[in-house]
């Protein structure tokens, strides 16, 4: 069901670079951290040389937290809505 190309690659860019809306901005900054917490989590499962501590936990925990309460508050928005879809192949 899921191609994680797809949802990987899909692109978002605000409408006016100079001066997203607030949601826009919200919403690059959640593409940003679910890129860096699927990293980090790449790295927990793979990288054998990497001595996690409790920090990096609280860190990824605490970037979840504000993410997805970033999320709700946008979630409605039309523009977020449209690039959900975008990540499901659906045209913008």
């Amino acid at each position: 069901m899921f191609d994680h190309r797809k949802m990987r690659e899909a692109a978002f860019t605000p409408e006016d670079k100079i001066k997203p809306t607030p949601t826009e901005t919200d919403l690059v900054d959640i593409k940003t951290a679910f890129r860096q917490l699927q990293a980090d989590r790449h790295r927990a499962d793979y990288d054998l040389s990497w001595n996690i501590v409790g920090t990096d936990v609280e860190n990824a925990v605490t970037l979840a937290e504000e993410t997805f309460m970033k999320w709700r508050a946008i979630c409605a928005d039309d523009v977020t809505r449209h690039y959900l879809l975008s990540m499901f192949g659906a045209n913008r």
